[in-house]
């Protein structure tokens, strides 16, 4: 009730309501767009890194990419169509950007030491893949933590170095300085420049980028292992047989690796086995890098050489791991067909593309052998083949560039009509700025795909996955600091617009600062660190209030 819209703004077809009801709602939309922008973008970097050697490209084009969000809202917030419209609305560019630097130093740093947390050794270091029960909360918060690695330090240290961009705009405006051309400008420079330092620092270092790659690579194995694992069980009953892996299967596919007989593979049996592998699936072209990858994953002990029984475990790993979510996977796809009606709804879901090229890890079904449906093909399994079975190096581009593509034509769609969307939230709400309402809301949809991967990445419990976690968190708010705060400023000094978010930037760099010298000072981390980390969240909100409204800065 007493919600009204128009169909004004700069698209003409997004409206601008007035009243509770039709914000909430345009904020679910244009948010739930903006998460959907990022997952495509999100995935199209991801299948780059699958092809991709660390250096110009990982180092300048993916850092970039995972800031295009923010910056789109950040640029939208400060085009109104007047200069006092701006003037109100670039707080949800604001907004956008100390939330999206306030939420990833806390709720997922904060989340990924829990998800992470492991037993901690006598030497103080985290027990990978090791969580014991504990007697109490305190002796699980001091006896528990996650331990990062010396180059993720690094990266703690080089976000708060990037803190200086902040200090060039805020210091003058202390002064009395809000709206000055030649500081606009130098904060945009020195932000800007920052953003070439950084990526610079990516090219000449990029064990981000290494890590990232490698466990792309590492995924993508695992996928082809457990797919030419299927292909050869296909013709002794499946690869698995009542829940379990077929042992003859798996021999059978060792066999193959070891060309000589003698009971194990070196890396040059493994390299043409892998060149021969790839023939059979139609599969990329294999590289020394592929080749490293298999001999890490299996070789447990070390010496080079993959035995028979390191090779059955590792397989039996990567077919069970494979298995789990092909399962998961086909339930969700039987309970949307059970949705839809119809027994032949639910077959086509359950065996439709979800588990292409990959039927041999579920075994028949009686209607496969009676040899029922043979000569009918089901258009969505040719559709989408594909998407399960390893592409080429060509299909990987392609569709990178379509993934990356569609999420930067919704990302410039729905950018504008967000910053509406929120500035009408506010006003519908009764808050006193618009950049609340942007704190909380928009970096959640901006930067859901950094803090599911990390959550997820650190819920492996591992130093590599965590140190890769806190390693993207950093990178992510270093990115905050040059990038966005770059383009936030140029649009700043395009509508001559006043500098009035101290309460914000002094919000920013405490949290930045005190975050950062965690990871900058030690590399293991107690479970006892992440309540405080947390509350860092709610306790920037009320600081920027009463800053704003007891102290005075707005």
């Amino acid at each position: 009730m007493g919600d009204t819209c128009t169909t004004s703004g700069p698209f003409g077809v997004f409206p601008d309501c007035e009243g509770l009801g039709a914000s909430v709602f345009l904020n679910l939309v244009y948010g739930y767009a903006l998460l959907t922008a990022a997952g495509f973008i999100s995935d199209g970097s991801e299948l780059l890194l699958e092809i991709l050697s660390p250096g110009l490209v990982g180092g300048l084009l993916l850092p970039i990419l995972g800031a295009v969000p923010d910056a789109a809202v950040i640029i939208a917030s400060g085009l109104g169509a007047s200069k006092e419209d701006a003037q109100e609305q670039v707080s949800v560019g604001m907004g956008t950007l100390a939330g999206s630097t306030v939420m990833l130093l806390t709720i997922a740093w904060g989340g990924s030491l829990i998800l992470g947390r492991c037993d901690l050794s006598s030497r103080g270091t985290a027990i990978n893949k090791t969580l014991t029960p504990k007697a109490s909360i305190t002796e699980a918060a001091n006896e528990t933590g996650v331990t990062t690695d010396t180059d993720t330090k690094t990266n703690a240290m080089v976000m708060m170095a990037s803190c200086v961009t902040f200090l060039v705009i805020q210091i003058p405006a202390w002064m009395g300085m809000q709206a000055n051309k030649k500081i606009d400008l130098a904060t945009a420079a020195v932000a800007l420049g920052g953003l070439a330092l950084y990526c610079g620092y990516q090219v000449l270092f990029p064990e981000l980028q290494r890590r990232k790659i490698a466990a792309a690579q590492a995924k993508a194995a695992r996928k082809r292992g457990a797919m030419f694992a299927a292909h050869l069980g296909n013709t002794m009953g499946g690869i698995l047989v009542d829940g379990e892996v077929n042992v003859q299967a798996l021999n059978k596919m060792f066999e193959q690796f070891d060309s000589d007989g003698n009971n194990e593979v070196d890396v040059q049996e493994l390299k043409l086995a892998l060149v021969a592998m790839s023939v059979t699936m139609q599969d990329t072209e294999i590289t020394d890098g592929d080749v490293e990858v298999w001999l890490k994953e299996f070789d447990k002990d070390g010496d080079g050489l993959i035995s028979r029984a390191e090779f059955c475990a590792g397989m039996t790993h990567w077919v069970l791991e494979q298995a789990k979510n092909i399962s998961v996977r086909s339930r969700r796809s039987s309970f949307d067909g059970s949705l839809r009606g119809g027994s032949r709804h639910e077959l086509s879901a359950a065996r439709g593309p979800a588990h292409a090229g990959l039927e041999p890890l579920l075994g028949s079904t009686p209607e496969q052998d009676a040899g029922e449906g043979q000569g009918e093909e089901d258009e969505s399994d040719v559709e989408d083949e594909d998407d399960e079975e390893p592409m080429t190096k060509s299909q990987i581009i392609k569709k990178a560039m379509l993934f990356l593509a569609i999420g930067m034509a919704m990302v410039t769609l729905f950018a504008d009509p967000m910053v509406g969307a929120v500035s009408s939230l506010s006003k519908a709400l009764g808050l006193p700025s618009p950049f609340f309402a942007s704190f909380v809301l928009t970096p959640f949809a901006s930067n859901a795909s950094e803090l599911v991967s990390s959550l997820y990445f650190a819920s492996k419990k591992r130093k590599k996955n965590i140190s890769l976690t806190y390693s993207q968190v950093y990178g992510a708010v270093t990115m905050n600091n040059t990038m966005c705060l770059g383009l936030f400023m140029v649009v700043m000094r395009a509508q001559g617009l006043e500098w009035t978010f101290s309460s914000e930037t002094l919000t920013i760099l405490l949290v930045t600062l005190l975050v950062g010298y965690l990871g900058a000072s030690r590399e293991t981390f107690k479970s006892r660190l992440a309540v405080p980390v947390l509350a860092l969240y709610p306790l920037s909100i009320a600081l920027v209030c009463f800053l704003d409204f007891v102290v005075g800065w707005n």
